[in-house]
């Protein structure tokens, strides 16, 4: 119980330690629009996590379709210098993203998408503490379908986001 209590304080201390560790954001990911969080745990490393709407096309047969739902990623960052400050700077990091999403026209077709990779990217914090960040990688692709999908036989699925937000 003293083990509990001791890491519960020392928990509760360390994240004191960094001033202006939170960040809120407007995230724009292939496949995925939402609302991002991203929270300091240490002077270089934050996770990300962005719960949003998702819209991609498909291809059922010869029909051409877009299909609609949830979608969510998350991303662990380490940022390469101290120098630029908290959560600023170029970062690398793991991603992993799920989409799920159905397709009212092709018969409540549903489809998870789902992908793990590497990301890389740039943040950039202003004086007023607007955010503005890029990001790129690649990652592996799954899709678990009620049909067979075309997907022309790919089996990657590209990284490309743009974030706009606030640190606080």
């Amino acid at each position: 119980m003293k083990k509990l209590i001791a890491g519960s304080a020392l928990a509760l201390f360390s994240t004191g330690l960094y001033a202006q560790q939170n960040m809120v954001k407007a995230g724009f990911y292939l496949g995925n629009s939402g609302l991002q969080y991203e929270r300091a745990l240490g002077e270089r490393i934050s996770l990300v996590g962005q719960i949003g709407y998702s819209s991609i096309p498909t291809r059922v047969g010869s029909n051409d379709s877009k299909s609609t739902g949830i979608g969510y990623y998350a991303e662990a960052r380490y940022y390469l210098s101290k120098r630029d400050g908290l959560m600023r700077g170029f970062h690398l990091g793991p991603y992993y993203t799920f989409l799920n999403v159905d397709d009212k026209n092709e018969g409540d077709l549903n489809t998870n998408l789902s992908s793990i990779g590497a990301v890389g990217g740039y943040q950039h914090i202003f004086g007023n503490g607007i955010v503005l960040g890029a990001s790129l990688g690649l990652g592996t692709l799954r899709v678990e379908s009620d049909v067979k999908l075309d997907i022309g036989g790919i089996d990657f699925f590209p990284n490309l986001g743009i974030t706009i937000g606030y640190q606080f």
